[in-house]
């Protein structure tokens, strides 16, 4: 039993990344969120709140460790496109209201859709390394298992 609910809890953080990796497309698409589905920091999103608390009895498996960098270098692809969406926000109301878009503008959207084609690259980096995870632990001895917990 205890091996089948690490794997059901697997799967469900992967499942909240892929959430997220959804929310953090539709902010770039414009759609509002509520604060609450844009975390920033990668310990505040579902997926760090279980990597960095109750999954840290998995360490004892080499493809946990794989998991951490991407985790932290896709958040920080995603704190620079909120920075360009912010700053997208500030400038160039003129030019909206106008319907024209300044080169500064459409760099700047360039550079957002450069930074989400980077975190959607990175996110299927993080997805490789929790999938192995879970064929490791799905793996072993359920005895080996029930000791980690």
């Amino acid at each position: 039993m205890a091996k089948r609910e690490v794997i059901t809890r697997l799967r469900k953080a992967k499942t909240a990344h892929i959430r997220w990796r959804g929310y953090a497309q539709a902010l770039i698409a414009g759609v509002p969120l509520d604060e609450d589905r844009i975390p920033i920091a990668h310990t505040d999103c579902e997926f760090g709140r279980w990597y960095y608390g109750a999954g840290q009895t998995l360490q004892v498996f080499p493809q946990f460790h794989a998991i951490a960098a991407p985790h932290e270098q896709l958040h920080l692809v995603y704190m620079q496109i909120v920075k360009q969406l912010f700053e997208s926000e500030r400038g160039g109301l003129l030019a909206r209201l106008l319907g024209r878009r300044s080169s500064a503008a459409a760099a700047k959207s360039d550079r957002i859709q450069q930074l989400l084609d980077q975190l959607l690259q990175v996110s299927e980096q993080l997805m490789g390394p929790i999938e192995t995870l879970e064929q490791a632990v799905a793996a072993s001895d359920d005895d080996v298992i029930a000791a980690l917990l």
